[in-house]
Parts: structure tokens; C-alpha cells; sequence
């Protein structure tokens, strides 16, 4: 990872974990033009690795992802001392009302469907999860 590009204060780090690389390159840009750090993982084995090793300031969580699926990620992150206060926001396509409501349960700070929102309302309510936490 590289240091910041100028001298204006970063707003925080932000992992995506989504095994689409296109989705990432989306996400990852209209992040760092705000401002963000970003780091990614295409899986949720990586995904668990960044999140302890890199301690970002809030994690975008994708649901269906090989090796681990977003909801043992979410288990397992708010299960471990090294990562349950870093809020979890999940961004996905499954949207029934069981889906939120287990992820919510399992601590998401936010449950966001992806075809109901552009990147910058994503930007949004990561902003916004960030300032709760602070």
C-alpha cells in the first residue's frame, strides 16, 4: 500500500471484500476520490486476513463470496476481539427481508442492496458509519 497521494487528511481506510474485480475498481475509485484508503480482498479467507492485519476504519462486506460467504466473514469478525468494533456494512444483491435481519443480527452496522444504489450513496452511508464510530 501506498501513502496518501497529497497532504489532505484521509478520511480512513476502507477493505471491500467482493469477488467481483469490476465491482472493486467502481467501489475503489469513487472511494479514494473521497478521500479513502482502500484495500480489497476477493474472498472471505482474504478478506478475514485484511481485516486483522490492516484494522481498517470500516469494512464493505459482500455476501456471496467463494471460500467463505459474507455472513461467516460478519460472524467471525464481530466473534474476535481484533476486529468486532470495526463496523461492517454489507453490500449486496440479496435483499429479502431474512437476509437483512441475519445480517443485522450478526452485527452489520448497515445492510445495503447494490442495485439500489450508485457509488456515491455507498460513499454516503460509509461517511456516516465512520462519524457513529467516532
Amino acid at each position: 500500500m501506498s501513502g496518501p497521494k497529497n497532504s489532505d487528511k484521509k478520511k480512513g481506510t476502507v477493505l471491500v471484500i467482493e469477488d467481483e474485480p469490476a465491482l472493486v475498481d467502481i467501489y475503489s475509485t469513487r472511494l479514494e476520490a473521497d478521500g479513502f484508503d482502500v484495500i480489497s480482498a476477493l474472498d472471505g479467507v482474504q478478506g478475514l486476513d485484511a481485516a486483522v492485519h490492516e484494522q481498517p476504519s470500516v469494512i464493505l462486506l459482500d455476501v456471496i463470496l467463494p471460500m467463505k460467504n459474507g455472513f461467516e466473514v460478519l460472524k467471525e469478525l464481530k466473534g474476535s476481539p481484533k476486529t468486532r468494533a470495526i463496523p461492517v456494512i454489507i453490500l449486496s444483491n440479496l435483499g429479502q427481508d431474512y437476509e437483512v435481519k441475519r445480517g443485522m443480527s450478526l452485527g452489520a452496522a448497515g445492510f445495503l442492496i447494490k442495485a439500489n444504489l450508485t457509488p456515491a450513496q455507498v460513499v454516503e452511508e460509509l461517511e456516516r458509519v465512520i462519524k457513529k464510530k467516532g
